[in-house]
């Protein structure tokens, strides 16, 4: 079983919304909110006002392979929120384990590899030298210092929750589906 901690990314405009995704999910971590100048650009348009991203940790594991469940998952909860055909939130799933952060997307692009029913995976992040270290591809609010230090957070956690586990510490297993987050509680 390869395990990884799961986490979000939000784009938002509304908190209140923010507030009614997380009130869903067992988080464990929330980053602070940024202001991320060059999203508003892309996103506004759709989403409208000023856009916020936070990051999100699930407080469990996921396997590492149910990453193309979790982003059709989050598709889901985008149009669940959406108002009048717009989203209201952008919902970004992956994963953190040893080595990386991984992301799942809807967008076809270079570096990303297939999952199938749409879903793509790209590293955002190699674990090199004691840290994150982004990559030629990474995106711009992801190569931003407080960012890669709420991650190297994230993964230090994951690592001591991870060797809880190897030694038989009960631990919570995410599954997902279209619909819903699933919660397993487990030992190895």
């Amino acid at each position: 079983m390869e395990l990884a901690r799961p986490v979000v990314a939000v784009l938002y405009s509304k908190e209140e919304k923010l507030k009614d995704l997380i009130g869903e999910l067992s988080i464990r971590e929330v980053s602070q909110s940024f202001l991320f100048p060059n999203l508003q650009r892309y996103y506004s348009k759709e989403m409208g006002g000023e856009l916020y991203k936070v990051f999100l940790c699930l407080d469990g594991f996921m396997q590492k392979e149910d990453l193309k469940e979790f982003k059709l998952w989050s598709l889901e909860k985008e149009k669940e929120f959406s108002k009048e055909g717009r989203r209201t939130l952008n919902i970004d799933p992956g994963y953190v384990d040893e080595s990386h952060l991984v992301l799942a997307s809807s967008k076809k692009r270079g570096g990303r590899l297939y999952l199938g029913e749409g879903v793509y995976a790209e590293i955002e992040y190699l674990y090199l030298y004691g840290g994150f270290r982004p990559l030629y591809w990474t995106y711009w609010d992801y190569r931003d210092r407080r960012v890669r230090e709420f991650f190297q957070k994230v993964r230090e956690n994951y690592l001591k929750n991870l060797n809880l586990a190897w030694k038989g510490e009960e631990f919570v297993l995410y599954r997902f589906s279209k619909d819903k987050v699933h919660k397993e509680v487990k030992a190895w």
